[in-house]
């Protein structure tokens, strides 16, 4: 691997890890004006003057009811409280060996898919959460398994404010994280200020990667076509930090497509049938990272979509509002990253290892840019061996610099050197080795996936131990020392060259393995075994180019 080809990887890692921040300082957040009136919790008021009430256990209006549903994909529990919500919800794909379940449901986030709306006559808010009733008389904790046979089950759940009868709709299916939720609020839609609602999720995801997550929280708006992004952890260089979050709000006005929030590898989103306001919330709660999102819509509008789970590609594309593109790293190289991952599930399909998988890659990616590569090395190579000669043009002329321009390309047309010709393929090549990298850091494909030996997950850092709470990870010392193996053989010692310069290329044999080590130490296995290997195949590469006379 030549010089500029390591430049360019280094470039890679540090744009990718310092976009976040580079981001924050460019764009911060825009301060949200405090409302005049702000929000404010209903109190139970006396009917007589009010013709909404705030629905809440207190009034004894019910008990707790709770149902199971089981797919393939998930196992969830379904309360009657706020009119239906999620009391627990297992994943059943991706799971870690040392994972019994994941739950996306825990203390912070239980009070989900709340519905509130503003009062006409009060200017309140009203928050309809409490134990709704059950529509069907299904007996208390009844399981619903849901397959091909029976694909969709609605459960649906209503209470009266006088003899007005609000209602909410909860459907499952079998082969999907969707849940539609649908609000029926007409028939008190002349007590409500506006004629809308909202419809909110609290307390945002629990984090499933303590030492990931942090760099990838953030809540998304799809406005336009666009994806806005509202950034919840800190990151860095060597990692960041979801606790001691500032609570703090942003406001997204006119047409949105979709509101979410996203952990690395899960995440929530609503896509309304039609909403024209969002509001995110982040603070710290519980000891991680709360967000909350809320949409609001006309009462007209009841039908909601709820994506509740991984961050599969195929799953979320079928929302149809783009957060695919989000998942898989940058918009701007999403085709790029949509042909390497589908490249990586059909070579899966192919060989049911993931760890196979990622050497497979390697080779292929090698053969695909082997010509390119091996035009830059050999072009490098000529370099190498006319630059004494171009050291000796530069000091003689180093007073006169059009006279030593002249003899520089002199020399090159003399030895039928292009100086471009080493940066052309590398460019060609940076998008396909940036997707690479983006798709096997972001994809959850890799999660609970293990390959050989120590490497038991390739979504994680592959630590064989730890010294004095430090964790010691292998492949980085690998990666590392065979990226130091291909600097020595493609930047041999040379006589009569510039001593400055050799004492720098010198430096820089040490210096870039030493960066990428630190860079790519807690990075996922995957990430670094597919370097490894590419280093590997580099070196062979490198090796035959220096044979060639």
């Amino acid at each position: 691997m030549d010089q500029k080809t390591l430049i360019g990887f280094v470039l890679i890692g540090a744009i990718l890890l310092f976009w976040p921040t580079y981001s924050e300082i460019i764009s911060p957040e825009k301060e949200v004006p405090t409302p005049s009136q702000p929000a404010q919790v209903f109190e139970p008021q006396n009917t007589e003057n009010k013709g909404v009430v705030l629905l809440s256990p207190e009034k004894g209006l019910g008990s707790e009811k709770t149902f199971k549903i089981e797919t393939p994909l998930f196992s969830t529990e379904i309360s009657n409280k706020n009119g239906g919500s999620f009391s627990s919800f297992f994943v059943k794909k991706h799971l870690k060996k040392d994972e019994g379940s994941l739950n996306l449901i825990d203390g912070e986030n239980s009070e989900n898919l709340l519905i509130s709306y503003t009062d006409q006559q009060s200017n309140k808010e009203e928050v309809l959460d409490g134990f709704w009733s059950v529509e069907k008389s299904f007996p208390e904790g009844s399981s619903f398994v849901l397959n091909k046979e029976n694909p969709e089950i609605t459960l649906s759940y209503f209470f009266f404010i006088g003899n007005n009868r609000v209602q909410k709709d909860l459907t499952f299916y079998y082969d999907s994280y969707r849940v539609v939720v649908n609000t029926v609020l007409e028939e008190i839609r002349g007590g409500v200020l506006g004629g809308t609602y909202k419809l909110s999720w609290v307390g945002g995801l629990p984090i499933t990667e303590p030492s990931q997550d942090p760099m990838f929280l953030e809540g998304l708006v799809g406005q336009n076509g666009d994806i806005e992004s509202y950034r919840v952890g800190s990151a860095g260089i060597f990692g960041g930090s979801n606790e001691n979050i500032e609570r703090d709000s942003k406001q997204y006005s006119g047409d949105a497509d979709f509101a979410g929030y996203r952990t690395k590898y899960f995440g929530l989103f609503f896509k309304p049938q039609k909403t024209d306001f969002v509001e995110i919330s982040k603070y710290s709660s519980g000891g991680r990272a709360a967000v909350d999102i809320a949409t609001t819509q006309n009462i007209s509008f009841e039908e909601t979509v709820l994506f509740l789970g991984p961050l599969e590609y195929e799953e979320i594309s079928k929302l149809d509002v783009n957060i695919e593109e989000k998942i898989l790293g940058w918009q701007w190289l999403s085709s790029v990253s949509w042909l390497v991952y589908k490249i990586m599930i059909l070579l899966y399909g192919l060989i049911p290892n993931y760890g196979v998988v990622v050497v497979l890659f390697a080779v292929l990616i090698k053969v695909v840019t082997y010509p390119l590569m091996a035009k830059q090395l050999r072009s490098s190579k000529k370099m190498q061996e006319i630059n004494p000669l171009l050291n000796k043009i530069k000091d003689k002329y180093k007073n006169n610099p059009t006279l030593q321009q002249q003899k520089i390309a002199a020399l090159f047309q003399e030895h039928k050197i292009n100086p471009l010709a080493g940066c052309l393929p590398m460019l060609i090549q940076m998008p396909v080795l940036m997707s690479v990298f983006m798709v096997f850091r972001n994809t959850i494909e890799f999660r609970g996936e293990s390959f050989v030996f120590w490497i038991n997950d390739l979504s994680a850092a592959d630590t064989l131990f730890e010294v004095g709470g430090i964790p010691i990870n292998i492949l980085p010392f690998l990666m590392s020392a065979s990226m130091y193996y291909t600097m020595q053989l493609s930047s041999p010692a040379a006589s009569g060259g510039d001593p400055a310069q050799e004492a720098t290329q010198k430096m820089m044999k040490y210096m870039f393995p030493g960066m990428m080590f630190f860079l790519f130490y807690g990075f996922p296995s995957g990430l670094n075994l597919y370097y490894l290997c590419f280093n590997i195949m580099q070196i062979v590469q490198q090796k035959i180019i220096n044979k060639e006379d």
